[in-house]
């Protein structure tokens, strides 16, 4: 993954000399996810998205072609990167070394334990068709080393950084995973946006919540639970003394 990930690096680093780094890497996200959009992959670019071809239109305006030549060689880096090292990280790399620096706690969790813990989760098991979600995704590395188990399930994603969910999504399409990832604040379950990946034909497609199987398929709040009969007795000993329990 080394090689690639220097090789993804130079047209971003050059990029970097004229523009906001970290405003370029999202445009290079917001491009990838709309160029590999379901319609244009499907009809073979004899179709058109009106509102993805307005949005990828209005993301490349602060771009010379010499910039757009930058960002098409990093995605197609990103591309070959999967036939070397498929599953791998290199958006992840690249945001944490490049863009965030550490800031805001925004370290994901390194592989080697990514894979541990899919290992540990999914241990033993080859059944596909299994839904595997991670509500705190970040680039989607832990959803990665579960796709190295079994590719053949359906991961879902999300994460309240639109920058991550951006990554996540573009890591499942080229690694050729199925499933969802939401723009979205998990805890609060506040929705901004999302996109299915690979699931009705190749490509990705934006969707609102109300299309989303995250969303659509929350989980709901837990009763509260009952106070336990033994905690109202002791409610009931009034001002009876009580000795306190030492563990020596």
């Amino acid at each position: 993954m080394q090689h690639q990930y220097k090789e993804f690096a130079k047209p971003l680093e050059k990029l970097g000399r004229r523009h906001d780094l970290s405003r370029a890497f999202n445009d290079l996200l917001t491009i990838a996810i709309c160029s590999f959009h379901s319609t244009n992959i499907q009809s073979r670019l004899q179709e058109k998205d009106e509102q993805n071809e307005a949005l990828y239109m209005e993301t490349i305006k602060p771009y010379s072609r010499e910039n757009l030549n930058d960002l098409g060689k990093a995605i197609g880096i990103l591309q070959l990167n999967v036939l070397d090292d498929p599953y791998s990280d290199v958006l992840g790399e690249f945001f944490m070394e490049h863009i965030t620096k550490g800031q805001n706690g925004q370290y994901f969790t390194p592989t080697p334990v990514c894979e541990m813990m899919a290992q540990m989760t999914l241990e033993n098991s080859r059944k596909e068709d299994q839904r595997i979600l991670d509500p705190a995704c970040g680039s989607g590395r832990m959803l990665l080393s579960a796709a190295k188990i079994n590719h053949r399930n359906y991961f879902f994603g999300a994460d309240s950084s639109q920058t991550c969910a951006k990554m996540a999504t573009l890591n499942f399409f080229l690694n050729g995973l199925q499933g969802e990832v939401a723009w979205m604040n998990s805890l609060s379950m506040e929705w901004y946006g999302g996109w299915q990946i690979n699931k009705f034909g190749l490509g990705i497609l934006p969707i609102e919540k109300e299309h989303s199987q995250i969303w659509t398929e929350a989980p709901k709040p837990k009763p509260k639970p009952q106070t336990p009969e033994f905690d109202r007795s002791l409610k009931n000993l009034g001002n009876q003394t009580t000795e306190q329990l030492t563990l020596f």
